[in-house]
């Protein structure tokens, strides 16, 4: 079941990297900062999968979308330090056997 949640974060992923990115012109950098729905659906995405949704995200905006971009990847920090501390708390009480 967690690898067809972590596909279906994959997919929309990098349908947001793509979507939004399309949407600036070539040649042209928007410094636009993120939206609170496009927050929202980061933090989904990165807590799904934080490392390859915040790489996919930063490398993919990096360039045309810069601002978005750093945001995008302090998301993923954010949420990587989330996954690997409720991990911890969960191994520790026992409800997930090593």
């Amino acid at each position: 079941m967690y690898g067809i949640i972590w596909l279906i974060g994959l997919i929309l992923c990098i349908w947001l990297m793509k979507n939004r990115k399309s949407k600036i012109p070539e040649g042209q950098i928007s410094s636009e900062s993120l939206t609170g729905n496009e927050k929202l659906l980061i933090w989904i995405i990165c807590i799904v999968n934080p490392i390859l949704g915040g790489a996919i995200l930063y490398y993919g905006w990096k360039k045309k979308l810069p601002t978005k971009a750093k945001q995008a990847n302090h998301i993923s920090l954010w949420a990587f330090l989330i996954v690997i501390i409720v991990g911890f708390i969960l191994v520790g009480s026992g409800v997930i056997k090593n």
